[in-house]
């Protein structure tokens, strides 16, 4: 067992995750030195080896307390429950967000899990297929650190937190557009808020850059705008959602970044024959009865979706390097827009967003650890794609660093280095 659709973190979930919005926008006496990420293993061996890592990590950076987040379950709660023992055993406060509802209790405990926050948002607790039914939102990462707030408190008794001068070290700045409509034309533009976009030409680029053993495993590209109104139209299952976003200026985590609000880009795929990719279950069907909108991971009601169908070879999609491949021909579609979101100017700008890097002597020190998919197929997660959301260029985590713990800064992460392929 791993994600279902309905626990899945998305790619779009990463770049707006509430759990770092909160921790770095939310609260003003909290000081989180960095995001680790640590991807799942296979091995039980190799699952205790990366656990230590991560808790020998947290400990030389020096945090209060450590907030644990996973969003997959099953045998991948077992790599959760290490984490959570290493940390806890260095006499650290941690307090664990997981699904867990009625369905995915814990395959293996210690007395350190006694703080969990279950992502679950459905009575029947159970995992399902709508995409981010029971994904973080913005009260989960309120009560998460309400709890380890209590937890340090009673860990170290008498000590007082006080927040000195906040030192500010990188800059991002995001630029956000607002997107009034679109449909599809010959060419591609963006203009007055109005995107023009050529389904076909779309299709053509996301086939033309793939190499040979891509396209081997690629059949077909599909893709087709969908307006917010058409919410009932049948998709293969849903992969992944992600941002149409572009780097403008610096590297991941500063500089400027140009966001499209109301434009969603779906990527889904089938085999031929019909078979779905899946893990545990598949998110196929009537879209409208697939997708929780709104959440952090899914589009807006409002928003219009670039669907990017991508059918592959029989048993393609049961392979890492097929999934791969459909992900890489989705964002060579998603590349064929950026230049249009890249020549938008400051002044037509809707909303602009700055974030800082921050360090907070003497305020309390929180890490927050991501356990990501690091198993293959669709079990995996790249990393440090060539733009925001993007998939071409990044590594695999397994590729990376065999699954050990890495640390980024919150505008790293904000700025879409986190790619998800589970």
């Amino acid at each position: 067992m791993g994600t279902g659709p309905s626990s899945k973190e998305t790619t779009l979930h990463h770049f707006c995750d509430p759990l770092v919005e909160y921790l770095t926008t939310g609260v003003t006496d909290v000081d989180l030195p960095g995001i680790v990420l640590q991807g799942t293993s296979d091995d039980n061996d190799h699952k205790q080896l990366v656990a230590r890592r991560t808790g020998a990590l947290v400990e030389s950076m020096r945090v209060d307390g450590v907030l644990v987040s996973i969003d997959s379950w099953g045998n991948t709660h077992i790599d959760f429950a290490a984490v959570i023992e290493a940390i806890g055993k260095r006499d650290i406060p941690v307090v664990g967000l997981s699904f867990v509802g009625n369905q995915a209790s814990f395959v293996v405990t210690n007395p350190y899990m006694d703080t969990i926050i279950d992502y679950n948002k459905t009575t029947e607790g159970v995992e399902n297929c709508v995409m981010g039914q029971n994904t973080a939102v913005g009260l989960d990462a309120v009560k998460a650190l309400a709890v380890l707030r209590g937890k340090i408190r009673k860990a170290r008794p008498g000590m007082n937190f006080t927040a000195g001068p906040e030192v500010r070290l990188r800059r991002l700045i995001r630029r956000h557009y607002q997107l009034a409509g679109a449909r599809e034309a010959d060419g591609h533009s963006l203009r007055d808020k109005k995107l023009l976009l050529n389904p076909k030409a779309l299709e053509r680029a996301a086939v033309e850059h793939l190499g040979p053993a891509d396209r081997a495993r690629v059949k077909a590209v599909a893709v087709r705008l969908l307006r917010p109104s058409d919410r009932d139209v049948r998709v293969d299952s849903i992969l992944d959602f992600s941002p149409l976003a572009v780097k403008i200026k610096g590297c991941p985590g500063e500089g400027v970044t140009h966001v499209l609000d109301g434009f969603t880009v779906m990527l889904a795929a089938a085999e031929e024959g019909g078979f779905q990719p899946m893990n545990i279950g598949s998110a196929d069907g009537i879209l409208g009865e697939h997708v929780a909108f709104g959440r952090s991971g899914t589009p807006a009601p409002e928003d219009f979706i670039l669907s990017v169908d991508v059918l592959l070879a029989k048993g393609e999609g049961r392979t890492r390097e097929g999934i791969m491949a459909a992900h890489r021909a989705c964002d060579a579609a998603s590349q064929e827009l950026r230049p249009l979101l890249a020549a938008l100017s400051h002044n037509q700008v809707d909303a602009v967003r700055e974030y800082w890097d921050t360090a907070r002597p003497g305020a309390c020190r929180v890490a927050l650890v991501k356990l990501i998919s690091g198993l293959g197929c669709m079990y995996d997660t790249a990393l440090f794609p060539e733009e925001p959301g993007g998939f071409i260029g990044a590594r695999s985590i397994m590729e990376l660093t065999n699954n050990m713990p890495l640390v980024i800064s919150p505008n790293e992460y904000r700025d879409g280095v986190v790619h998800s392929l589970c």
